[in-house]
């Protein structure tokens, strides 16, 4: 396994992928899940989210400590949300399977909350800039002073110019140690909390929910960076809206919906007007390569063909060789492929922007941050509003920017509105401004009377 890792670290996945299929068969039964979580790594270098999603899940069989196999089953669920044929309700059967790891866990004794204020907590895997961060900032540096004392449980000491400024701007911050899970709940547990909520879920191994099976605050809540029910039974809400959680759904999620006006704000590292005057009109995907399907590159080989000399540039989020290398043959069966660029991820990506005429966002997983920032730097995108949580959210992030034109309902609108927009385009920058997503104010205005309506009903009030 040495050999193995060696390789993906150097970045050879392919070889470390079948050096890895070769040793499985010969290895100790106490230790295949190791090898299925190493051909997952590599499955997930190689952008192949079919193989991550068959090897977490084996990985998870095979563990015989409980502790893996709930992060080796989260990462599973990650995985599948990027595979198009996944039915949204085996989707949602497939984390209600997740709760039953936790069938032996106890709610831990909680300190009641003794001050006057009402006492929020946020748990995190880590609190770095990142795109969650985006996303959940505003809950974080402009909460009501006056009524609420915000508590932020970071599971990991890595930080950056975010997290000091998240330092700055919170209660309290607390690192919390890992190394032992009950351990550690029982940290968030003494801090006398109302409300907890996981800005995690089941990225990072499902880590945070790890601890929410505690149950360390009256009231336990998800959303943000998870865009789909954790199937935690101990986990009370989820932060949505009617968009992305029309009421039929309800059936898909073991939580209960908390609802806002609009779910998601966003505080952009940047706002530009990307006005470039480009010689050809070029359209861009600047998304995981993992959201990157087959129906997804049909149409844009479809788009390209009936928009004269197009371009189309493919950005990845890594900069993982093997990833722009797998791409590349992906698109080789393509037409046009003279016209297709496949670029590797940057640090620098904002300038990349400028690139761009139009996004095409992915399905069914959309891009979350992509979207807004790209609308941020005035470049337009086009999403197909998808039958579930994680294939709305790029629509209702269009949405809340007032540009539903762009919000699409299927892969043929989707291509018909690319070849329209790129004869006609608007004017993103203008319609932007004053637009609810980037009105953090009124965000974290409508999340914290919920919380007050949640502090009056487990103080024994009416919800009202």
């Amino acid at each position: 396994m040495d050999v193995a890792r060696k390789l993906l670290e150097r970045g050879r996945a392919e070889e470390a992928l079948d050096h890895l299929k070769a040793l499985l068969p010969t290895v100790d039964p106490i230790d295949r899940w190791r090898v299925h979580e190493m051909i997952g790594a590599a499955f997930h270098d190689l952008a192949d989210p079919d193989g991550a999603a068959q090897a977490y899940f084996n990985a998870a069989q095979s563990d015989h400590y409980l502790r893996a196999q709930r992060q080796h089953y989260s990462n599973y669920l990650f995985a599948l949300h990027y595979l198009p044929d996944v039915d949204k309700n085996d989707l949602a059967a497939e984390h209600f399977i997740y709760d039953t790891l936790y069938r032996d866990v106890e709610p831990l004794e909680r300190v009641a909350n003794r001050r006057e204020k009402i006492a929020v907590g946020y748990v995190a895997p880590d609190f770095l800039n990142g795109a969650a961060a985006r996303f959940y900032e505003p809950l974080l540096t402009a909460f009501d002073r006056k009524n609420f004392y915000v508590t932020c449980f970071s599971l990991s000491s890595a930080a950056d110019a975010f997290t000091a400024q998240i330092k700055n701007a919170v209660d309290e911050f607390i690192t919390v140690d890992i190394k032992n899970i009950e351990t550690a709940a029982r940290v968030i547990a003494s801090h006398g909390l109302d409300i907890l909520f996981d800005l995690g879920g089941h990225s990072d191994g499902g880590i945070t929910l790890q601890l929410m099976a505690y149950r360390l605050a009256p009231v336990q809540i998800s959303g943000i960076g998870w865009l789909d029910t954790t199937g935690l039974s101990a986990v009370d809400y989820i932060l949505t809206d009617d968009f992305l959680t029309p009421p039929t759904d309800a059936r898909l999620f073991t939580e209960k919906f908390l609802t806002v006006p609009h779910a998601l704000v966003f505080t952009p590292q940047l706002i530009a007007d990307n006005r470039r005057v480009h010689s050809t009109v070029t359209f861009g995907c600047f998304n995981n390569f993992m959201k990157v399907t087959d129906d997804y590159l049909e149409c844009v080989a479809e788009i390209l063909e009936r928009v004269p000399n197009s371009r189309l540039i493919m950005q990845d989020t890594t900069s993982i060789a093997a990833r722009r290398r797998r791409m590349i043959e992906r698109v080789s069966d393509l037409l046009l492929t003279d016209r297709i660029e496949i670029r590797l991820g940057r640090d620098a990506y904002l300038d990349d922007y400028a690139d761009v005429d139009i996004m095409l966002d992915t399905f069914p997983y959309n891009g979350g941050a992509m979207t807004a920032t790209a609308l941020c730097m005035g470049v337009p995108v086009i999403s197909v509003r998808g039958d579930r949580y994680s294939a709305r959210f790029g629509s209702d992030i269009i949405r809340a920017a007032g540009l539903e034109e762009l919000i699409v309902e299927d892969q043929n609108e989707f291509v018909e509105r690319a070849i329209e927009l790129s004869s006609d385009p608007i004017d993103v920058s203008d319609r932007l401004k004053g637009s609810a997503l980037l009105d953090a104010k009124k965000f974290v205005a409508d999340v914290e009377e919920q919380y007050r309506r949640l502090k009056n009903f487990i103080d024994g009030g009416d919800w009202v």
